[in-house]
């Protein structure tokens, strides 16, 4: 049970300081599911003062600056469907007509992954593809819509990035004073993994995986 285990941890190493100290803790989590559970599991140990709960993408909060808003993601699907018509219309690719809008949708989230990662167009188009020249021509064509659009506008996955960058380089050069905790994620995704790198950077951060191999070597 790891949200039992990570609130029994939080509070043993909180044990002999004053109430307040807890609400001075900062406690970032991967799921919703994960703090309803670990506010359970807190409130069943008394009444107390709670820590601030959050998860990841709540952690851009805690930059210097907030970020303006995202662009809505049907905007952005329209305008790929817009893109993909006049790409159709060129007679370079073929795809049937009523295929634009799930074409826009896998676009949209294969720019979102890719924002979310760090990954500029240009780095997959140099990718060599000469094996698969047929497929990788109409993949060039693809990702000729991808760089325009990613060239003018971010979308939730890019903008978290970069808040993530921002509020690593806030603390890098003014870090909390009071305590800082990543808890339940294995930074599987780029940008998570950024934040965790962070977190653990922290004079008072740290970061407590939901999974440990204590056999494995040192």
């Amino acid at each position: 049970d790891f949200p039992a285990e990570l609130v029994a941890g939080l509070l043993g190493r909180m044990r002999g300081q004053p109430p307040e100290a807890l609400a001075r803790v900062t406690l970032i989590l991967n799921t919703q599911r994960m703090r309803r559970r670990v506010t359970d599991c807190l409130l069943a140990q008394g009444a107390r003062l709670l820590p601030r709960l959050l998860l990841l993408p709540d952690a851009a909060s805690l930059g210097p600056a907030p970020l303006p808003p995202a662009v809505p993601p049907l905007r952005r699907r329209l305008e790929l469907t817009v893109l993909l018509d006049k790409l159709l219309q060129t007679g370079t690719t073929d795809f049937p007509r009523s295929a634009l809008y799930d074409l826009a949708d896998s676009l949209a989230a294969l720019m979102e992954e890719m924002e979310g990662e760090g990954v500029p167009p240009e780095r997959i188009a140099a990718l060599e593809g000469a094996d698969h020249s047929a497929h990788w021509a109409r993949t060039q064509a693809f990702l000729g819509i991808v760089a325009q659009t990613m060239d003018r506008d971010e979308d939730g996955e890019g903008r978290l990035r970069q808040a993530v960058l921002s509020l690593a380089a806030h603390w890098q050069a003014k870090p909390p004073a009071d305590p800082v905790i990543l808890a339940g994620s294995t930074g599987s995704r780029g940008t998570t993994a950024l934040l965790m790198q962070a977190v653990a950077r922290l004079p008072q951060g740290a970061v407590d995986l939901p999974g440990y191999d204590f056999d494995q070597p040192a």
